[in-house]
């Protein structure tokens, strides 16, 4: 049996697969920032929904991760955790994967649109940003590091992070709770400042679709004309503006990534 957590810089969703590849349960609570109160209550939730029949534990983490260590993860201001030496103590018996969350939203993704991209750059939106870049359905192992929401961008007379300037809490935090009522006016708003990192990237990366997921993800539909306008008018002529999509189920698409994850390490070992 295979379960995915998916680790949030605010939230964390364990959930269990059933063979079809579609999660039966999924469990959502804040993500402890202590990483021993972390691991036990992602232990405890796995034991709920699984007992005793995880055969392949697939995490998640926002930040770099290398060998199963949480290099830098600076939502959770973890620097150096062995998550999966930590995970193994509680699952011996159990493959441990541990990966980037958006790397395997990003995958995850491209290969559940209608056609498979040659260039996909996928961004998931939430309590910080993350970025991954898929080639051909593939992420190249020496992508695995990309940090997009870190960009050191100039907005507003001041030099921000992208993270400063458009990550998910800061939109709550300017125009609270979005929904479906949420007015034109702040859909500008978040278009433009999401289009301010968008700029740089795909001069870049020029990819042929661009992803978004996260907790913004489900609002794609809301600013995709107002966003493909601004990127229209600052891009070069030279450089078209790419298709912008939501990411398909983007609250849990990172499971899915994590699930795709575990077959491919299965397939490998």
């Amino acid at each position: 049996m295979i379960v995915a957590v998916d680790t949030g810089g605010t939230k964390t969703l364990v959930a269990r697969f059933n063979d079809n590849g579609q999660p039966e349960q999924i469990i959502k609570f804040p993500t402890p920032k202590d990483i021993e109160q972390y691991i036990q209550r992602v232990t405890d939730q796995i034991h709920l929904i699984s007992g005793d029949s995880a055969t392949t534990l697939s995490v998640a983490l926002p930040g770099v991760v290398h060998d199963g260590v949480a290099v830098w993860c600076q939502n959770l201001n973890w620097q150096n955790v062995p998550i999966r030496q930590l995970f193994a103590k509680n699952f011996p018996n159990a493959n441990i994967i541990v990966a980037n969350d958006a790397n395997m939203a990003g995958l995850a993704s491209m290969h559940r649109l209608d056609k498979l991209p040659r260039c996909g750059l996928y961004i998931t939106i939430g309590t910080g940003i993350g970025t991954s870049l898929i080639l051909n359905g593939v992420l190249d192992k020496s992508l695995n590091d990309c940090e997009g929401g870190h960009m050191m961008l100039s907005y507003g007379g001041r030099t921000l992070s992208w993270e400063q300037i458009a990550a998910g809490r800061v939109f709550y935090e300017l125009f609270g709770e979005l929904s479906k009522e949420t007015s034109l006016k702040v859909w500008s708003e978040i278009a433009k400042r999401i289009s301010v990192g968008l700029q740089p990237l795909i001069a870049f990366t020029q990819p042929d679709v661009i992803v978004i997921g996260g907790s913004i993800g489900s609002f794609v539909p809301h600013f995709t004309d107002i966003l493909s306008g601004l990127l229209a008018e600052n891009l070069p002529a030279a450089i078209a503006v790419p298709k912008i999509a939501s990411a398909p189920k983007p609250k849990e698409i990172v499971l899915y990534g994590c699930y795709d994850n575990a077959l491919a390490y299965s397939r490998q070992n």
